[in-house]
């Protein structure tokens, strides 16, 4: 089972999963957490991984804006999680990739 499916399958059973001070935790109701604890145990280092922040590169030229645009676009695209947090924030939030690319983004825009 992929991370994005496990993600997806979490937060339709009520589970959201956050990377906090470099954790991953579910939030939830207390028997639905604890009915996914087992299965998330077994898959926690590519969860980790999937909902870690990465250190986003810094813009090169002003216009650096449209390059980071394309980058999150491309990879909320392919991500279920990011698809789910562009619906608001009562969905999901962002994985850690989607999170960064979108953070600078938002950086590079407000700039200019």
């Amino acid at each position: 089972m992929s991370t994005d499916t496990i993600i997806r399958a979490a937060m339709d059973a009520g589970v959201a999963l956050k990377f906090v001070d470099g954790k991953l935790k579910a939030v939830g109701h207390v028997d639905a957490v604890a009915a996914w604890a087992p299965r998330l145990r077994q898959h926690r280092a590519a969860l980790i991984e999937a909902l870690a922040p990465a250190a986003p590169e810094p813009p090169i030229n002003p216009d650096a804006w449209r390059e980071l645009d394309r980058a999150y676009l491309a990879h909320h695209v392919n991500c279920v999680v990011c698809q789910a947090a562009g619906r608001g924030s009562r969905y999901a939030r962002r994985c850690g990739a989607g999170a960064s690319l979108w953070s600078a983004y938002r950086a590079a825009s407000s700039t200019n």
